[in-house]
C-alpha cells in the first residue's frame, strides 16, 4: 500500500484528528487535500528516494522461516499483535513528528519526511515552517502543483513573508501562468524582497505583455541585485529592445555575454546590428547562434525592411544557395528585392 494512503488510514484509525480544533477545520481540509494529492502523485510516479515501505518489505523478506511460521501461527488477540513498521511511525507530538521529519529530509528520504510533516500538521495545521518545508520538498521534486498548494497555505498563515510570495510567483512563472505569477511577485517586492529572481521574473512578465517601461525598471533592479548574473542583463536587453532603445539594448546584451555567448543574446544583437545597417556584423553575430541559411535570411529581411534592397538581394541569394529549405522562399524574396531595386533606379 502506498505510504501516503497508509498514513491517511492510520491517522484516521488512531484518531490523530482529535488534535485538530474545530476552528481549524478549513486549513485541515486543505492539508487533507495535500495528503490526497500526494497519494495520487506517488502512486503514479515512483520516487527516487528509497521509501519506508520498500525498506520494511526487504527486512520482512530477510526474516527467518521459523520466525515467519511463529508469526503465522500466533494465537494472540489481534489487539496485542505487533504493529506494522509504518504504524509505529505515527508521531506522538508535533515536536516528535518535526524532529523525525527533519532527520529523514537531511538523510535524503523525502517520502518519509513528507509522511511525518503531514503528521506534524495534524497537531498544528497552520504551522508556517512545516508548510514551507513541504513546499520546498515538493518543489525540489518538481511537483510544482503540490509545492504551490503548500506555499499558498503558508502564505495564508503569514501573508507578509516575502520569501513565500517569491516562491509562489516563481513556481507559477515556471508553469507559464503569468496571471498568477505577477501578483505574487509584486507582493514579494512590497514585502521587501531582495531576491533578484523576483524582480527579473516580474520584468519578464511585463515585457511579455508589452509594458516595457515597467519591465526595464524591474530588470535594472535585478541587475543591481545580481550584477554578475547573465539572465537579468539578457532580459533587460530584450525589454530595452522592445522599448525601442537599441543602443541600450546592445550594451546590455554585450554585458550579458561577458560570461560567455548566449544564443538568445546573439540573435537579438544581430537584429539590432542589422537595424542600424551593420550587416556584416549582424551576419557574424547570427552565424554564432543560427544555421547559416537562417542567419543570411534574417539579415536579408531586415535589410529589406530598411529599404536596402541591394544588400537584401545579396543575402537572400546567399540563403537560397546554402539550403534547399530556404530555396523557394529566398528566391521569391530575392525577386521582390530585385523588383524594388530596379524601381528605385
Amino acid at each position: 500500500m502506498n505510504i501516503y494512503m497508509h498514513l491517511m488510514s492510520e491517522m484516521s484509525r488512531n484518531r490523530v484528528l482529535r488534535h485538530v480544533p474545530r476552528s481549524s477545520s478549513g486549513p485541515w481540509r486543505c492539508i487533507l487535500s495535500i495528503g490526497l494529492l500526494l497519494v495520487v502523485s506517488c502512486a503514479s510516479a515512483p520516487s527516487k528516494a528509497p521509501s519506508a515501505v520498500s525498506q520494511d518489505q526487504s527486512a520482512a523478506a530477510s526474516t527467518g522461516s521459523s520466525e515467519q511460521a511463529t508469526a503465522d501461527n500466533t494465537t494472540a488477540p489481534a489487539g496485542k499483535r505487533k504493529k506494522s513498521a509504518l504504524s509505529s511511525k505515527l508521531a506522538k507530538s508535533f515536536e516528535d513528528a518535526v524532529t523525525r521529519a527533519d532527520t529523514a529530509w537531511q538523510d535524503g528520504d523525502a517520502d518519509t519526511a513528507i509522511y511525518l510533516y503531514v503528521q506534524a500538521l495534524s497537531f498544528r495545521p497552520r504551522d508556517f515552517n512545516t508548510l514551507c518545508k513541504l513546499g520546498s520538498i515538493e518543489q525540489k521534486r518538481d511537483n510544482l502543483e503540490l509545492a504551490a498548494r503548500a506555499f499558498e497555505l503558508a502564505a495564508g498563515v503569514n501573508p507578509n513573508d516575502a520569501r513565500v510570495s517569491a516562491r509562489l510567483g516563481l513556481i507559477y512563472l515556471a508553469q507559464a501562468e503569468d496571471d498568477n505569477a505577477g501578483p505574487w511577485l509584486r507582493r514579494s517586492i512590497e514585502a521587501g524582497s531582495n531576491d533578484w529572481r523576483v524582480y527579473d521574473g516580474l520584468g519578464v512578465i511585463e515585457s511579455r505583455h508589452g509594458d516595457n517601461a515597467a519591465a526595464v525598471q524591474h530588470l535594472q533592479q535585478a541587475v543591481a541585485l545580481a550584477p554578475g548574473n547573465q539572465m537579468p542583463l539578457l532580459h533587460r536587453g530584450q525589454a530595452l529592445f522592445g522599448n525601442g532603445d537599441y543602443t541600450g539594448a546592445e550594451s546590455a546584451l554585450r554585458a550579458a555575454m561577458n560570461g560567455g555567448n548566449i544564443p538568445e543574446a546573439l540573435t537579438l544583437l544581430g537584429q539590432i546590428q542589422a537595424k542600424r545597417r551593420a550587416y556584416s556584423e549582424a551576419v557574424e553575430s547570427l552565424l554564432k547562434a543560427l544555421d547559416p541559411p537562417a542567419a543570411y535570411d534574417m539579415v536579408a529581411k531586415l535589410a529589406m525592411a530598411n529599404g536596402d534592397n541591394a544588400a537584401a538581394l545579396r543575402y537572400f541569394e546567399q540563403a537560397a544557395a546554402l539550403s534547399p529549405v530556404y530555396f523557394a522562399d529566398a528566391h521569391q524574396d530575392a525577386a521582390i528585392a530585385r523588383e524594388r531595386l530596379g524601381a528605385s533606379r
